[in-house]
């Protein structure tokens, strides 16, 4: 599928940083990768495709980088930020992007827009080597009804409710490191090592 330069719809984004993040130690959020913090990162590429950004989840401490909205029910895992952002959103079109997946490109978020503007789909999503990233996508606010009955039912997974939610279009992607994950000190350590690499 062909794609244009620029995104061709309006769009909120939203990084997603309601994670406890206990193997981490501390909150990935803050922690500094290239002299910016990981929500740093996460907001300054949402914002090159993103008409408004804001951070989905999170501690207070994290309203001086943005606007934070609560969690929609705090401990069930970030399917709870994604239903408090599109309930918040003015925007039919909305951007999710994990504080923990600092690598993914804003090119890959403007493909994302780009292919949600031209099909009838209620979501496009990344993957990469065979694995579904559900938490990097774009999501329509026509989901919002099915996510929050997921959510208010205890069924927290993303990629199952998202399934009941709509039809999900899946963007295939060749470059599994954009989709890294920081979840402990170590990944962290390494990434940080190689992240000039990663970036490019």
């Amino acid at each position: 599928m062909t794609v244009e330069a620029n995104p061709p719809v309006k769009a909120a984004g939203f990084v997603l940083a309601g994670g406890r993040s206990t193997r981490m130690g501390q909150d990935k959020a803050i922690l500094q990768l290239g002299g910016l913090t990981l929500v740093e990162r996460c907001l300054g590429k949402l914002r090159t495709v993103c008409d408004e950004v804001a951070i989905a989840g999170g501690k207070p401490e994290l309203e001086r980088y943005g606007r934070v909205i609560p969690d929609e029910a705090p401990g069930c895992g970030p399917l709870g930020g994604i239903v408090a952002a599109l309930e918040q959103s003015a925007h039919e079109w909305n951007l999710f992007l994990p504080v923990d997946a600092p690598f993914v490109p804003d090119k890959c978020l403007r493909e994302l827009l780009q292919v949600a503007a031209v099909g009838d789909w209620a979501a496009v999503i990344a993957r990469a080597d065979g694995r579904l990233q559900p938490l990097c996508g774009v999501y329509s606010r026509t989901m919002l009804p099915a996510l929050r009955r997921e959510l208010a039912e205890g069924r927290w997974k993303v990629a199952p409710a998202l399934e009941l939610a709509g039809r999900v279009h899946v963007m295939d992607f060749a470059n599994v490191k954009w989709f890294a994950n920081l979840n402990t000190p170590a990944e962290f350590a390494e990434a940080a090592e190689h992240a000039d690499a990663l970036d490019a």
